[in-house]
């Protein structure tokens, strides 16, 4: 009886030792795939990124009418979408974006026009920048707009 007890004890221990190195075994391809799949895609947008190149034409004051429009171009070897644009006064008060839903698709070489509403916070005196940024990259316009 005690080398039945033996031989019993040594397949448990071996069954539970092949049990537990299959579950590690599972849980580290899994981890693997994850990790993979997130360099690849990572690896995919700064690819995609490098080929992009979105700059400010112009910024255009049209005090009288209230509004102020800004002209992108899509110079880059991609089509981009802008996600967030903002023009601010020298005091921080932003001028609100007017009938332009973001995203705004601008396929390669081609120009967008975004209109904002400058009725109460943006003059040529007070102007300060207009920042906008795409999927890719961050564009700063801080210089005296047109029509100023």
């Amino acid at each position: 009886m005690k080398g039945v007890n033996t031989l019993i004890a040594t397949v448990l221990l071996l069954a539970i030792t092949v049990l537990i190195s299959l579950i590690v075994s599972t849980s580290f391809t899994q981890i693997t795939k994850e990790q993979t799949a997130t360099v690849a895609t990572r690896t995919s947008q700064a690819v995609n990124c490098t080929s992009s190149d979105v700059s400010i034409e112009a910024v255009y004051l049209d005090t009288a009418a209230s509004r102020g429009r800004v002209t992108v171009r899509n110079s880059g070897q991609i089509n981009e979408n802008i996600v967030a644009a903002k023009m601010y006064n020298k005091t921080g008060v932003e001028a609100a974006l007017n009938a332009t839903t973001l995203p705004v698709a601008v396929s390669k070489g081609s120009l967008a026009t975004l209109n904002f509403d400058i009725t109460t916070n943006v003059t040529c005196a007070s102007f300060s920048q207009v920042i906008l940024s795409t999927e890719c990259t961050t564009e700063v316009f801080d210089s005296t707009p047109k029509n100023c």
